[in-house]
C-alpha cells in the first residue's frame, strides 16, 4: 500500500470547506440578574439587566474584565417596571476609570441631567432604580473605559460615579 499525497491546494480547499461548515457563535445577549464578573469572551454582548417580570432581586454589580483594547459591553434594563434595586458597572480598579458621561431623565420630575465621572479615578457607575429605556455602553482602549448612555429613573440623582469602595 502506497502513501497517498495531497497537494497544498487541496489542503487549503479542505480547510476552507471545514471552516464554512463550522458555525461558532456566541450568544448576542446574556441575562444579568445577579452580581457577576464579566469575561473577555462576553465582549460584544448585550447584558439584559433585570430580565425577569420582577426585575432585580437585589442591588447588582457587573464587574468588567481586566482592561484590554477593543472590549465593548452594552447594558439594557429590561425589567417589567421601574426597579426598586440598583445596578452598578465597575471597572474593578480606580486606575481603569471611566471617561464620558451618562444622561439621566427623572421620570417623576421631568428633569434631565448629564453626569460625568471625575476623569481620574471614578471606576464605578451606579444606576439607581432604573426603568425601561435605560441603556449604558462601555468601550475600553486597553487602560480606560469610555461610557455613554441614558438612564430613566424616578430618582432625582439616578447616576452616581465613584471610586472603588
Amino acid at each position: 500500500m502506497g502513501t497517498k499525497r495531497i497537494g497544498w491546494a487541496r489542503i487549503r480547499s479542505l480547510i476552507n470547506e471545514n471552516n464554512n461548515q463550522i458555525n461558532i457563535r456566541k450568544p448576542r445577549y446574556v441575562s444579568g440578574t445577579a452580581t457577576t464578573t464579566l469575561t473577555l469572551d462576553q465582549s460584544g454582548q448585550t447584558i439584559l439587566v433585570g430580565a425577569a417580570a420582577a426585575g432585580l432581586a437585589a442591588d447588582t454589580v457587573f464587574t468588567l474584565p481586566d482592561a484590554a483594547e477593543a472590549l465593548y459591553f452594552r447594558f439594557v434594563y429590561v425589567g417589567n417596571a421601574a426597579d426598586a434595586q440598583d445596578f452598578m458597572v465597575s471597572t474593578g480598579a480606580d486606575a481603569n476609570y471611566f471617561i464620558g458621561g451618562v444622561f439621566q431623565h427623572d421620570i417623576g420630575g421631568e428633569d434631565g441631567a448629564v453626569y460625568h465621572p471625575d476623569g481620574n479615578s471614578n471606576s464605578t457607575c451606579n444606576i439607581l432604580t432604573p426603568d425601561a429605556g435605560t441603556e449604558i455602553e462601555v468601550w475600553c482602549d486597553g487602560t480606560l473605559w469610555y461610557i455613554s448612555g441614558w438612564v430613566n429613573s424616578a430618582t432625582n440623582t439616578g447616576v452616581v460615579f465613584d471610586d472603588q469602595s
